[in-house]
């Protein structure tokens, strides 16, 4: 049952991403998941309720996000856990962020009311991070609230560039380290 229930929300998120909400038709999702339209039903009432479904993944995935940096007790080891989660996470949701904000207006209140407060938590969490690792000498001395901030804008941009070039990095890996090594230049101890 479980796995029926993945599948689906599989193929969805897939077609979804290729050819749009709008576009895709319980029929489809059935057919590319070779199961009846009756048990898509059965697991779904509507295309809505799949859209939903991914949409509360997303948020899943955004707890697992947070659970993750806060995991890591050592400030430099947490900052590079956060840009290389972040932007793992970010990218892999970003196929159901970007459908649903173009085509589902009861999605989109949905999305952005939990994006807000997640980057809320998020920003507050990072800012905590610098303090510490300031404390801890093993960052300059500056603003945490400041300093999060840049680190947000560096991860969303790079969110912000694929969502409107399409052009993803070859390596979240590599890009992660990238993003960290220009961010670490301006904050390392020396």
């Amino acid at each position: 049952m479980a796995e029926t229930y993945d599948t689906i929300l599989h193929v969805a998120r897939r077609l979804f991403a290729q050819q749009g909400y709008t576009a895709t038709s319980i029929r489809q999702i059935a057919e590319e998941t070779g199961i009846g339209k009756a048990t898509v039903y059965h697991h779904f009432p509507d295309k809505q309720a799949i859209i939903l479904a991914l949409l509360k993944n997303t948020t899943d995935q955004q707890a697992e996000l947070l659970e993750t940096i806060r995991a890591e007790p050592d400030p430099r080891k947490r900052i590079e856990v956060t840009v290389a989660a972040s932007t793992r996470t970010l990218l892999e949701i970003m196929d159901v962020a970007q459908v649903t904000r173009r085509e589902v207006p009861e999605g989109r209140a949905l999305m952005q009311s939990t994006f807000i407060a997640f980057l809320k938590e998020f920003r507050t969490l990072v800012a905590e991070t610098i303090r510490q690792g300031t404390e801890q000498g093993a960052f300059r001395p500056i603003d945490p609230e400041e300093g999060a901030r840049v680190l947000m804008t560096m991860i969303q941009g790079t969110f912000a560039m694929v969502y409107l070039s399409g052009e993803r990095p070859a390596s979240t890996e590599e890009f992660a380290a990238s993003l960290l090594d220009v961010f670490f230049h301006g904050i390392e101890a020396r």
